[in-house]
């Protein structure tokens, strides 16, 4: 009897396996021939999901937006307010090697973003998604009275995210010195710096 192929997970996994490859060994040495030896599989098996090196980038930044969103989201459930803002930024932090290893493959295709205008619109979309809670969530607390009179809720957003790429570029580039109590450490204080 054939074995039955789910393609819709099997392509997950590649794209899964394309940001692993991206993440340790870079954009110049991620192709066919390298997701498929670390995959397991041929390389004729990852050109019947993934036409050029194109496509198998692109579905690789779709995985790794798509994988930050859905941890995003439930590390909120049940908050609001500047709570459930702080726990949104805290689920971005790089705070252990999985998540050092999402911020490796983000920042090589942050830089692939001007080549690739695709690429661009997947990080611009999910920068967008992730603003549009925040502000949700800073205007929460301006009419509830728990962030602090006269503070911009985009300019305190704005510098929230500023600290949080921060921390994931300093973080996978900077030798250990970021431990995660740092990072949310470092966090909770700017979150504490608005509070009324």
């Amino acid at each position: 009897m054939p074995k039955i192929v789910d393609h819709k997970e099997q392509r997950l996994q590649l794209s899964a396996t394309v940001a692993e490859v991206v993440a340790d060994a870079g954009l110049e040495h991620t192709t066919l021939r390298t997701v498929a030896a670390r995959h397991g599989c041929t390389k004729g098996m990852v050109q019947h999901y993934f036409s050029d090196k194109d496509e198998l980038l692109l579905a690789a930044i779709n995985f790794v937006e798509d994988e930050s969103a859905a941890r995003i989201a439930a590390a909120a459930r049940g908050l609001s307010g500047l709570e459930e803002l702080q726990a949104r930024l805290v689920a971005q932090l790089p705070l252990d090697s999985a998540l050092q290893d999402e911020w490796r493959a983000r920042l090589a295709f942050i830089t692939l973003a001007a080549q690739m205008p695709a690429i661009s619109d997947v990080l611009k979309e999910s920068q967008a998604q992730q603003q549009a809670q925040g502000l949700r969530l800073l205007r929460q607390a301006q009419r509830s009275g728990s962030l602090r009179s006269g503070l911009s809720p985009l300019n305190c957003y704005r510098a929230l995210t500023l600290l949080v790429y921060g921390l994931g570029v300093a973080t996978v580039t900077g030798g250990g010195q970021w431990s995660p109590s740092v990072q949310k450490q470092l966090l909770k204080s700017a979150i504490h710096d608005l509070r009324s």
